[in-house]
C-alpha cells in the first residue's frame, strides 16, 4: 500500500492556516500501477514517434503526395486520433472497463503498424483505420486508469502526470532517433515493422503486470492533499466555476496542439530546408528534430518534478497553464527574424532549438497540469468522457495546424 499523508479536507477539518513557505510537502510513494502505465506509454510513444517523425516524408516519397497535401493529410490524421477519443471515452464509460479498453487499444495499434508494412494504398487505408481506433481507446483509457489509482484531491496527481509525461517523452525520443536512422535510407517498411514490435513489447508488459492497475481499494483512506495556498480543491469551485475552468483547459489544449502540430509538419520542413544541420562534419537527420522536444522534456521534466512542491505552495495550476500558453506564442516569435532574411538562406540550428525549447516549456506547463486539474474537477464516473473532450480540443488544434502548415508553405 502506498504511504498516505495527513489531510486537511476531512469531514471535521479545521480551517486551513497560512502555509509555512519553508514547510516540506510530505513525500509519498506512488502506486505500482503508475509504473506500469509509464512503461506502457513509453512503448506506445516509441511506436507513435517512429511514424510521426517520418510520416510527411513517407507520404511524399512512398505514396507520391505533394508537400502541402501531405501536411494536410497528417493534420487530418492527428486530428482524427484525438477526435475519436470522444467515442472511445463513451465506450469506456458504457461498454468496456478502462483496463480492457487499454488492452484492446494496444492490440489495434499493433495491427495498424503491422498493416503499414504492406504495399499499396488499400493497405494504408486499413492501417490508418486500425491506428485511429487504437488511439481512440488508448488515450482516454490511460487517464481513466490513472483516475482509478488516485483520489481526486491526491497531491501526487501533479507529479504522477509529470512522471507519466516524462515516460512518454523518453519513448518519443527513442522513437525519433530510431526513425532518423531508418528513414535515412527511406526504409519505411522496416520503420513500421519496428513500430509494431515496440507496441507488441508494451502489450506483453501490460498482460504480464495487469493486476497492478487495480483501482484503489481503501475507502477509508484519507485523500492526500497539500498545504493551503496550492491549487483550489474541487469543492472550492462553483458549478459555473468548474465549467469555466474546464472550458479554459480545452482552449489551452487547442492552442497547444496548433503549435505542437507544426513540429511534425512545417518545423520538420524548416529543419530540412532552412536549417544548417552540419555538426562536426556530419549532417543531422531532419527527423531527429521531431524528437528534439521529447528529448528536452526528458531533460527538463526531472527539474519540474523537483520544483513542483515549491510551485504548488505559491502558484495556482491555472496560472502555470496560462504561462505555458504565452510560451507557445513566444516559440514562433523566435523564428520571425530568420524567416524575414532575404534569399531564404539556411540558418543556424540555434533558432530552431530555441523555438522548440519554448514549445517544450509550454508543453510541460499545459499538458500534465491540465490533465491533473481535470482529474480533480471531474467526478470519477465522467473522467473518461471529460478527458476525451480534452483530446477533442486537441483534435481541433491538430486540424488547424495542418491547414496552418500548408498556408505557411505558400
Amino acid at each position: 500500500m502506498s504511504a498516505v499523508c495527513p489531510s486537511s479536507l476531512g469531514p471535521a477539518a479545521e480551517p486551513a492556516s497560512e502555509p509555512d513557505p519553508k514547510a516540506e510537502i510530505p513525500r509519498c510513494r506512488h502506486p505500482r500501477g503508475l509504473q506500469l502505465l509509464c512503461v506502457v506509454v513509453f512503448f506506445e510513444r516509441w511506436a507513435a514517434y517512429l511514424l510521426a517523425s517520418s510520416m510527411v516524408l513517407m507520404l511524399c516519397l512512398r505514396y507520391g503526395l505533394g508537400r502541402a497535401e501531405a501536411l494536410r493529410w497528417v493534420g487530418v490524421f492527428n486530428a482524427s486520433t484525438y477526435l475519436l477519443t470522444l467515442a472511445g471515452g463513451f465506450v469506456i464509460e458504457r461498454l468496456l472497463s478502462a483496463r480492457r479498453a487499454l488492452a484492446l487499444g494496444m492490440t489495434l495499434l499493433i495491427l495498424g503498424y503491422a498493416a503499414m508494412t504492406l504495399p499499396g494504398a488499400p493497405a494504408l487505408r486499413v492501417a490508418v483505420t486500425l491506428l485511429l481506433f487504437g488511439h481512440a481507446l488508448f488515450k482516454p483509457s490511460t487517464q481513466t486508469v490513472m483516475a482509478g489509482l488516485f483520489r481526486p484531491m491526491d497531491l501526487r496527481l501533479d507529479t504522477a502526470q509529470i512522471r507519466f509525461y516524462l515516460a512518454a517523452n523518453v519513448g518519443g525520443t527513442v522513437g525519433a532517433l530510431t526513425a532518423g536512422w531508418l528513414a535515412k535510407g527511406h526504409d519505411f517498411r522496416a520503420l513500421c515493422a519496428t513500430a509494431a514490435a515496440a507496441m507488441l513489447c508494451g502489450r506483453a508488459t501490460l498482460a504480464a503486470l495487469r493486476p497492478a492497475l487495480a483501482v484503489r481499494t481503501q475507502p477509508d483512506e484519507q485523500p492526500i492533499t497539500g498545504p493551503a495556498g496550492c491549487s483550489k480543491s474541487a469543492s472550492q469551485y462553483s458549478a459555473r466555476g468548474r465549467y469555466r475552468t474546464l472550458a479554459a483547459l480545452l482552449l489551452a489544449m487547442g492552442i497547444y496542439t496548433i503549435a505542437f502540430g507544426q513540429v511534425e509538419g512545417s518545423l520538420l520542413l524548416w529543419a530540412q530546408d532552412r536549417t544548417d544541420r552540419g555538426l562536426l562534419g556530419c549532417e543531422i537527420p531532419a527527423a531527429w528534430f521531431v524528437g528534439l522536444p521529447a528529448l528536452l522534456v526528458v531533460l527538463l521534466a526531472p527539474l519540474q518534478l523537483r520544483l513542483m512542491p515549491w510551485l504548488t505552495r505559491r502558484v495556482r495550476s491555472e496560472t502555470l497553464i496560462a504561462a505555458g500558453v504565452l510560451a507557445l506564442f513566444a516559440a514562433f516569435a523566435v523564428l520571425v527574424p530568420p524567416a524575414l532574411l532575404p534569399g531564404r538562406p539556411r540558418v543556424s540550428m540555434v533558432w530552431l532549438c530555441a523555438s522548440m525549447s519554448l514549445l517544450v516549456l509550454g508543453e510541460l506547463l499545459i499538458a500534465p497540469l491540465s490533465l491533473s486539474l481535470i482529474l480533480r474537477l471531474v467526478p470519477p464516473r465522467w473522467v473518461g468522457l471529460c478527458v476525451a473532450l480534452w483530446y477533442v480540443a486537441g483534435a481541433a488544434g491538430y486540424g488547424l495546424s495542418g491547414e496552418l502548415g500548408a498556408w505557411l508553405l505558400q
